[in-house]
């Protein structure tokens, strides 16, 4: 399994590198600590993503709703969700299996029966995902499904029995859902969704100029006391947190990806100054930005 990075569009859409583009699926590690990062950034894809919570324990946010994640816990989001990560408070490291994949893999990329029956009606009743916890039959069941799925070795005929395990898991889901009528799923609340993204979106498009409250109100026609109730709803933050927390991830992958100087990256981002920078940054790593480069490249070479 690999360590995967997460890259975003303008639109906050993640952009899923699969290993091989011609087959849609990949299996990934997330790891979460002071060295890599404790947070996985709240984005969106239009792929279907199926995490396991190996290790530790993680607050994980899907749209408004928010869940304690601990090891043995495993989580399915539908395609086009808000979703996020970060370290529970006192957790040293926290380690996540995410499997992505998209629907055309097992509907043939079309709109035929498999597609209406098995992925429109989730769609069209507002589904976004479900949390399975390890103590409940279900939970354990999805889990081990999910972990049988990614111990498929590369050899001979690994497509075909990716998908074989893929169709059961997700006839497993199905069949769950509807055995509950969808009663205990989470829904979409669909105007609320379009607000955030919206916000969101912009913030996404100006992140490496100044922006204000004011900004962000008339750029998506909400008032100011809306934009920080759906920030509080979606993220616990209040705007100004969330700006920095994007712009310092989009630091951190300029870091990682060029040799800029620290002032440079500082200037992209749109923070104040590098000295306000490296201030946030050494308060979110517990190192310098350039200590926090230095590092990572020397992991890189000892994994290389």
């Amino acid at each position: 399994m690999l360590a995967k990075k997460l890259y975003l569009d303008s639109n906050l859409k993640e952009l899923m590198e699969f290993p091989d583009n011609a087959f849609p699926f990949g299996i990934w590690q997330d790891e979460f600590n002071e060295t890599v990062g404790q947070i996985l950034n709240y984005h969106w894809h239009e792929t279907i993503e199926m995490n396991v919570l190996l290790k530790g324990k993680l607050d994980y946010r899907l749209n408004d709703q928010r869940f304690v994640l601990t090891e043995g816990d495993s989580m399915v989001v539908y395609s086009n969700s808000l979703h996020g990560a970060a370290l529970r408070k006192k957790e040293d490291s926290a380690e996540m299996l995410t499997i992505v994949f998209s629907a055309d893999l097992l509907t043939g990329g079309g709109a035929g029966t498999i597609y209406q029956k098995y992925f429109q009606t989730l769609r069209d009743e507002g589904f976004l995902g479900k949390r399975f916890e390890s103590g409940s039959d279900m939970g354990q069941e999805m889990s081990g499904l999910l972990l049988k799925l990614a111990s498929i070795e590369e050899s001979v005929g690994y497509e075909l029995r990716v998908l074989s395990q893929l169709s059961l898991i997700w006839e497993k889901l199905f069949r769950h859902l509807s055995d509950q009528q969808k009663t205990s799923a989470t829904k979409r609340p669909e105007k609320y969704e379009r607000e955030i993204k919206a916000v969101m979106n912009y913030v996404q498009k100006n992140y490496m100029e100044r922006i204000t409250i004011q900004m962000l109100c008339e750029q998506t026609g909400i008032s100011r006391s809306e934009c920080f109730r759906i920030f509080a709803r979606f993220t616990q933050k209040k705007p100004m947190e969330y700006i920095n927390d994007y712009r310092m991830s989009m630091a951190v992958g300029l870091m990682l990806n060029t040799r800029w100087t620290v002032d440079r990256i500082a200037q992209e981002c749109g923070f104040q100054n590098a000295s306000y920078f490296g201030k946030m940054f050494k308060e979110r790593f517990n190192q310098t930005p350039k200590n926090y480069r230095i590092n990572q490249r020397k992991e890189e070479q000892s994994i290389g």
